[in-house]
């Protein structure tokens, strides 16, 4: 079967749908998954690339807005983990995939801004595991390349959202209302999407992300 790295997966302490499906796409795709979780174990084992999955709401995301309240879920335990573990694969130039929540927090690391709830500007958003919404990519990004076309399918989980893209990250997917659903760093090795690709395996498009992860790891 040959040599497997290994991928730390982050999530919450209990639960975790995100993460478990992404433990099974990336064993798929050729890696060992290493689930960390807050107060867990493995929080200080060596990983070949890492994935922060999608779950509660990012606390700084309550500053952005005026009219945020803090009576959401969040979880400080989970973003002080991952923001711990960022950093370390950031420094050590480990490959990084974010997804949804992951997606965001990676945006607020290295200093972009987030919406607080697109809801409220959006009526066209809804839930749903199932790809229903279409969005534009961007041919020159990570993305596009792998998949070679100029749309994708994708699912919406979220009502939290990529507002300013971090320094030296760029664009790499809008929907039709303008809300980016993927940044880039491909210098540094790190991307991320909005929508949950490890609930849409049955899809080339979203399998194709995992496999390039599990590519990168092994090359780092």
């Amino acid at each position: 079967m040959g040599y497997r790295p290994t991928i730390a997966i982050t999530g919450p302490k209990k639960g975790g749908f995100s993460r478990f499906f992404a433990a099974v796409s990336v064993f798929l795709a050729g890696g060992k998954p290493t689930l960390v979780a807050p107060d867990g174990e493995n929080q200080t084992k060596e990983f070949d690339g890492l994935i922060i999955t999608g779950g509660d709401d990012l606390e700084r995301a309550f500053f952005e807005e005026d009219f945020c309240e803090l009576d959401e879920i969040i979880s400080k335990h989970r973003d002080a983990l991952e923001y711990r573990m960022l950093h370390k694969a950031s420094n050590e130039n480990k490959p990084v995939m974010g997804i949804c929540r992951g997606y965001q927090l990676i945006n607020i690391y290295f200093g972009g801004s987030l919406y607080y709830d697109i809801r409220k500007a959006n009526e066209r958003l809804k839930y749903s595991i199932l790809p229903w919404k279409k969005i534009d990519i961007n041919s020159q990004c990570t993305l596009g390349k792998i998949n070679q076309e100029d749309s994708l399918q994708i699912n919406t989980l979220h009502h939290q959202a990529v507002k300013d893209p971090a320094p030296g990250f760029r664009v790499c997917a809008k929907d039709k209302e303008g809300i980016i659903q993927s940044i880039e760093d491909k210098k540094r090795g790190i991307f991320g999407v909005q929508w949950h690709p490890e609930y849409l395996l049955y899809m080339p498009s979203s399998f194709r992300l995992f496999l390039t992860l599990i590519r990168r790891a092994k090359s780092s």
